[in-house]
């Protein structure tokens, strides 16, 4: 038998080309991984033996591994299961876990979330749900205020249901959202652009999938269950409120159902494709990205995509070639490259696709299976699979990234004084942004009176549009808009960018202010 060193050299002189390379690769493997700010990374295990405990790993970029801590279970009748793991934008770490009662048949008596902080100290550790009530977490997500939402299976007045439980950062309960439409075992939550959530679910017997979109208070917006899908689905979210869920076609039970809903839940439109696609996502120019297999029982790494608008855009049969089985994760980079993990069953997969669905490469490493990826700062990419965490290197990704800020002066100012708007549109990409416009609505209750931009050209009248073609990576332009207000109150002023490139973030290219007017 080969040793576990000489299974890494074999894997290291193996697949891919020469637009990533394996920087490093060891142990300890992990349920999940994530990284922080400073490209950290945190994984999370467990040992499945009376008493096993769970085991947190940090590892810096270069792969040393700086700590791994457990929590001391003492309880010979309980282990405790890790199941996911994400940071917070302080460089703390939290993972969730269920446990669980018994060795050789064992059942889930509660669910759990703990946080420890950049060294490791256990900050705080929350078991809830009441012992043997069958609770389970399957995934923990993080918001801007680094508040953790659990989700999982919990105790509800309609029964044992799909849960969210929502976490301050002190690890005080806040809202909880129980599922009373029945969608479903929940397996996968994420948190949209505008800062809602939605919710992919499974029943337990059968094959019908569900989803679900809630708000940003725990509050049901829609959800649509009982779907015929012999395969696993899943959803996405756009910046506009839209969701994405696909599954199986209802209609033959194969293939994909790729279905657009509105923000208040109405079928926007459905689309079919004949590859079996298991993930969605949604790319910076808010058009979907599907993977999956070639087709229906065949194993492999096919990608699609589609316009917001229900167009097919491209398709990629096979972007891995070397039949990638058991897919865990997939996700999309500021470029909008693919990357979806999986494994051969004998050793971890991962493929990408650019951003227009030609193959870039596909790499194997030794592990079993991925179970999950994270994208670095400088376009690395890091794996955690059963036994083994890598960062596979790849040229940066060029990406270009709008945003906006808008500023008035003076405030507050007199009727008919002059009232001058500054705005400043920052490329914070590494890739220069072309056939950039910027757009201005004026409110009927001013007069312009002149525009002025550092580059491009400007007109004016009840809106000021401005043209000013490429700004370089970490460049900016300025545009100073003049108004007379017209009347006393307070004044409204808005103004957004676009460009022609693929941009990042477009969350960013809107600003708005508002200025007192007195008499």
């Amino acid at each position: 038998m080969k040793s576990r060193l000489a299974l890494i050299a074999l894997a290291l002189a193996a697949g891919g080309t020469a637009a990533q390379d394996t920087a490093w690769i060891n142990e300890p493997g992990g349920v999940a991984v994530a990284r922080d700010a400073a490209d950290n990374v945190f994984t999370a295990r467990w040992d499945y033996n009376p008493a096993g405990d769970i085991y947190v790993a940090k590892r810096n970029a270069t792969g040393r591994v700086l700590w791994e801590v457990r929590y001391d279970n003492v309880d010979n009748t309980r282990h405790e299961a890790a199941t996911f793991v994400a940071a917070d934008s302080l460089g703390n770490v939290l993972v969730s876990g269920t446990i669980r009662s018994g060795f050789s048949n064992p059942v889930d008596a509660a669910s759990l979330l703990m946080k420890f902080s950049p060294n490791g100290q256990l900050l705080w550790r929350r078991v809830y749900s009441s012992n043997f009530d069958g609770s389970s977490t399957r995934r923990v997500v993080m918001d801007p205020q680094d508040r953790a939402y659990v989700l999982g299976l919990g105790v509800c007045p309609a029964g044992l249901v799909g849960t969210v439980r929502q976490f301050n950062t002190s690890g005080t309960p806040g809202w909880t959202w129980c599922d009373s439409a029945g969608i479903g075992a929940p397996n996968m939550i994420k948190r949209t652009p505008d800062g809602q959530f939605v919710i992919a679910g499974r029943s337990i017997t059968g094959s019908l999938q569900g989803f679900a979109r809630i708000d940003s208070a725990g509050q049901t917006v829609w959800s649509q269950a009982g779907i015929f899908s012999p395969t696993l689905g899943d959803v996405a979210g756009d910046a506009s409120g839209n969701s994405y869920l696909v599954s199986a076609n209802p209609a033959t039970g194969q293939g994909t159902l790729l279905r657009k809903v509105s923000p208040s839940g109405a079928t926007l439109w459905d689309r079919t494709h004949p590859m079996s696609a298991f993930r969605v996502e949604v790319g910076p120019d808010g058009a979907p990205v599907l993977s999956g297999f070639p087709s229906s029982g065949s194993g492999g790494a096919a990608f699609a995509k589609f316009s917001a608008g229900g167009e097919l855009l491209w398709t990629n049969p096979d972007a891995s070639g070397v039949g990638l089985l058991l897919h865990s994760a997939m996700l999309l980079d500021g470029a909008g490259a693919a990357y979806l993990s999986g494994s051969t069953l004998v050793e971890m997969g991962v493929a990408k696709v650019n951003a227009d669905g030609s193959t870039a490469w596909a790499k194997l490493l030794p592990g079993g299976s991925t179970v999950g990826m994270a994208l670095g700062s400088a376009g690395q990419l890091y794996v955690a699979g059963g036994i083994y965490t890598a960062r596979l290197d790849q040229a940066p990704t060029s990406t270009v990234d709008l945003s906006l800020t808008l500023a008035d002066a003076p405030d507050p100012l007199r009727v008919g004084a002059t009232l001058s708007y500054t705005a400043v549109v920052r490329n914070l990409g590494n890739a220069s942004a072309a056939g950039i416009a910027f757009m201005q609505p004026l409110p009927r209750t001013v007069t312009w009176l002149g525009a002025t931009p550092s580059q491009g050209s400007c007109s004016g009248g009840r809106t000021v549009t401005c043209s000013l073609g490429t700004i370089p990576a970490g460049g900016n332009a300025t545009i100073t808009v003049l108004v007379e207000p017209l009347r006393r109150g307070t004044l409204a002023g808005s103004a957004s960018v676009t460009t022609t490139s693929v941009d990042a973030d477009p969350g960013n290219n809107s600003a708005a202010t508002t200025t007192t007017v007195s008499r």
